[in-house]
């Protein structure tokens, strides 16, 4: 067949037919990778309407994870806010919130179990005046059940678990514990549903619990002096995959926390004081967060939360200010079956809030100890150690472009500048 000219108008046809073959194409960003498992998880393809768990492998020896459904995509705050949040008064007194890292009541020793303070022991009376604030939180790295197997039901190196009769120790010190971390699955579906009810039963408030349906990233809310503070968090990975029906937890990769949290965090904005991310996350034993960890932190702050801790390396990373709000990479342990000296050196956080501000009046760090085994109870640090975690402390920091200052004890973040609430809209 001989080639023929195309005229202008034909030519103009041939272009618009093109352009609308790959419109009805999709985009390739709409290709969602196969889902797979790996000990920082990828999100799977959008699942169909009832998520089946893969079940878990017969060899446990390998760090795995399964992450969960694919939320929705991100959504600005609603234009409008309900008549019930607008009327609802604003804070007129000061908030004081205390942060601390890993907590563990007892774990498993090859087939003996070992817990880490005795039934009628208080493991937090040393460090009872540094957790005195209005809300105090921490990681609880202990599955939870009414009655605990004397046996751990599964193989691996660590190994934790507890009753409602340890977890009672949490009582009258803490507020609120996050519940989204590796050893979420460690006496399997039975401690992954009933840790939540544990809490709750001791008036105590879980955060990131696992979930049958709806969304995995979910808002708790304490409400305190007038004050209603959101609470989320997430984790990068598990020690086994779930079985089949277990209800789901928020298992993502440190770089997908934004896109999968934000949407929680945005809502939440609209209706809250203050929104705090809890993240369990980094590598074990790293004194400071990676790139994707410190990039991560920055969007959720840029996107509407206001403090960011972490959890998990078991030492003590930096302090960073950004912007409006505070980072703490990781808190290290704080009532742990240590296996490293470094993981001894711990503290607490206190952040303080005046009414009507996102940023805090006065962050302030306490060197805390954890002593010898077999209770590795925290207490503050005597002085020899206090300087030392001081100075561990400012030196990371500092790579985060972010000074403390000494005063007494305490290691001081001060003189934020608040700016302007930003409008939801434009986040």
């Amino acid at each position: 067949m001989s080639a023929r000219r195309v005229g202008p108008f034909a030519r103009a046809a041939l272009v618009s037919l093109v352009a609308a073959a790959g419109a009805c194409s999709g985009p390739a960003s709409a290709v969602l990778p196969p889902p797979r498992v790996s000990s920082q998880a990828p999100a799977p393809a959008a699942p169909p309407a009832e998520l089946t768990p893969q079940p878990a492998p017969s060899d446990l020896s390998q760090k795995t994870a399964t992450a969960p459904a694919d939320p929705q995509p991100e959504t600005a705050a609603p234009d409008d806010l309900s008549p019930q949040t607008a009327k609802r008064p604003a804070p007129t007194t000061p908030l004081e919130l205390v942060f601390v890292g890993d907590i563990i009541l007892g774990k498993y020793r090859l087939d003996a179990y070992a817990p880490l303070f005795a039934a009628d022991a208080d493991p937090f009376a040393a460090v009872a005046d540094l957790l005195k604030a209005d809300a105090a939180i921490a990681n609880l790295e202990t599955p939870l059940m009414h009655t605990r197997p004397e046996r751990s039901p599964i193989y691996i190196g660590s190994r934790f678990g507890a009753d409602k009769q340890a977890a009672r120790a949490l009582v009258g010190r803490f507020a609120a514990l996050g519940v989204a971390n590796n050893h979420a699955l460690d006496l399997l579906t039975a401690g992954l549903e009933q840790t939540p009810a544990v809490l709750r039963e001791l008036g105590l408030t879980p955060v990131g619990e696992a979930r049958k349906t709806g969304d995995v990233v979910q808002v708790a809310t304490l409400e305190r002096g007038g004050w209603r503070v959101a609470l989320l968090a997430a984790t990068t990975w598990l020690n086994r995959s779930p079985a089949p029906g277990d209800p789901a937890l928020a298992v993502f990769k440190t770089g997908e926390m934004p896109r999968r949290l934000l949407p929680a965090v945005r809502s939440a904005r609209a209706t809250h004081d203050l929104v705090v991310v809890l993240l369990h996350w980094g590598q074990e034993y790293s004194e400071g967060p990676d790139h994707a960890q410190k990039t991560a932190a920055r969007r959720l702050l840029a996107g509407g939360a206001d403090l960011v801790v972490g959890h998990h390396p078991h030492v003590l990373q930096g302090l960073e200010r950004h912007e409006h709000g505070l980072i703490a990479y990781s808190l290290g342990n704080f009532l742990f079956a240590n296996t490293d000296e470094r993981s001894r050196e711990s503290g607490v956080l206190r952040v303080r809030y005046l009414p009507g501000q996102r940023c805090p009046e006065r962050a302030s760090f306490h060197p805390v100890w954890l002593g010898e085994a077999p209770g590795f109870t925290p207490a503050p640090a005597p002085a020899a150690q206090a300087k030392e975690i001081a100075k561990h402390m400012q030196a990371r920091s500092k790579l985060l472009r972010t000074p403390l200052t000494r005063d007494g004890d305490a290691l001081v973040l001060s003189g934020w500048s608040c700016p302007p609430e930003p409008d939801p809209k434009a986040m």
